[in-house]
């Protein structure tokens, strides 16, 4: 027996789609990226103060 595929197959579809996935990945990305950012940069603050 086969199952009905209710799902368009246009090209809008896969547009939406492949940006909804996209988005979801720099949604995830992004705290972690700001957090680096963050560390590197207290880093570089503190060796500074280190050297003077």
């Amino acid at each position: 027996m086969e199952l009905a595929v209710c799902y368009d197959h246009s090209g809008i579809g896969l547009a939406w789609s492949v940006f909804l996935d996209i988005m979801g990945v720099f949604l995830i990305m992004a705290p972690l990226a700001a957090a680096r950012l963050v560390a590197i940069s207290r880093a570089n603050r503190t060796a500074q103060l280190q050297l003077a």
